[in-house]
């Protein structure tokens, strides 16, 4: 027995009432990141303003000035630098770039994850140009095969690079949050050190603990890279506690790296061992923490974390920060504070590791026998043009 399928009519597109979603106009802004919720803008080339300021009752942002006075300020006012910040709008598409601050460097433009993405682009340009210049009208598998053909080094710089990305992204988020938070208070006049909490927590949550799980991805391939150039297989040593593990004083003559690790204090001998090492310094420390709020207890379990608080810094000027509490070892401290530090502290690692490693860092720029692939908007098919 058969039954006839019910036709079911197409449901037409409603045309009652249309109206066009609002984009952004083309532009950029160019922004200084600071801890508790403070920022400048630059509309104009070295003419900075600050934001927010309390004026009136209500945030405000105050210019004109000097770069050189902005730093002053925000220093005798002790706001912490984090990072530059460049965002903007190209026909309705929005693009962010962010570059922390890297502790002894005076040029923060290249940040660390930057530096990682040159070692694995570089490595991956010299493995696959022959190759790639071989090809006659390759298809985007073709492509795609080859270019994810990598080897372990490779491999591993481009997971340290994207593990930082998503650390940067994690402060970035953070100081977001902090920003808002700020302007929230000095809109409901709450400044008198009042605490509150806000359906947002739980994304200042989340990022804080991706923080600590990106950290430790990329310490932990920053580890397997290590193990690769001494010899050892980095599918087995993937961690850093098995590189320690792997360790003898050999090593630290044949590797940069591990010379670095050392110089920074990183290990140190093992008392039940005349061989091995263990873990120590601000490694030890920030595995600690990142084990605390990855394997024992998210960040906000504790009742103290669950609301933050605006607090004057210059009334009469209209300064104020934000405050959000992170209980360490029966201590309350301001979770951004305590972000920033391990933040510059890696930071500072991964971008004097990329320099160390001997590999090419230089940015990767292509020439016209690089491209084998071009697409063309507005095309519906793949245009290929034979390299060189």
């Amino acid at each position: 027995m058969t039954t006839e399928r019910k036709r079911i009519s197409k449901i037409p597109v409603c045309q009652h009432n249309t109206r066009q979603l609002p984009r952004q106009a083309d532009g950029d802004a160019f922004f200084q990141i600071f801890t508790g919720g403070m920022r400048a803008a630059e509309p104009s080339k070295g003419q900075w303003h600050i934001e927010p300021v309390l004026e009136k009752g209500h945030p405000c942002s105050k210019g004109f000035m000097s770069t050189r006075g902005l730093q002053a300020f925000f220093a005798q006012h002790g706001f912490k630098f984090i990072a530059f910040h460049r965002i903007g709008w190209l026909k309705g598409n929005y693009y962010s770039s962010w570059s922390p601050f890297i502790p002894g460097e005076t040029n923060h433009m290249q940040g660390p994850a930057d530096l990682w993405s040159h070692v694995a682009g570089n490595i991956t340009r010299a493995r696959t140009q022959g190759e790639l210049r071989s090809l006659t009208q390759p298809s985007r598998d073709q492509i795609a095969a080859l270019l994810d053909n990598r080897t372990d080094a490779e491999r591993l710089a481009r997971s340290i690079s994207l593990s930082l990305r998503s650390m940067d992204i994690s402060v970035e988020q953070i100081a977001e949050f902090y920003n808002e938070q700020l302007v929230n208070h000095m809109t409901s006049g709450i400044l008198d050190g009042r605490r509150s909490s806000s359906t947002l927590d739980q994304t200042l949550f989340a990022h804080v603990h991706s923080f600590f799980m990106h950290l430790g991805a990329a310490r932990d391939y920053l580890a397997a890279f290590c193990a690769l150039r001494i010899g050892k297989d980095p599918q087995r040593v993937d961690s850093f506690a098995r590189l320690t593990e792997t360790l003898r004083q050999e090593h630290f003559a044949v590797d940069g790296l591990l010379q670095l690790f050392q110089a920074r204090n990183y290990f140190r001998p093992k008392p039940t061992s005349s061989v091995k090492l263990e873990v120590s310094g601000w490694m030890e420390e920030v595995t600690d923490l990142r084990n605390e709020f990855i394997h024992r207890r998210p960040y906000g379990d504790r009742f103290i974390e669950h609301m933050g608080f605006a607090q004057p810094v210059d009334s009469t000027a209209g300064l104020y920060r934000y405050i959000r509490p992170i209980v360490l070892k029966n201590t309350e401290e301001d979770v951004q504070d305590v972000i920033l530090r391990h933040y510059r502290e890696m930071t500072g690692l991964c971008h004097a590791a990329a320099v160390a490693s001997g590999n090419n860092i230089s940015m990767l720029t292509l020439t016209d026998a690089d491209i084998v692939s071009v697409e063309l908007e507005g095309e519906n098919s793949e245009q290929s043009a034979g390299a060189k």
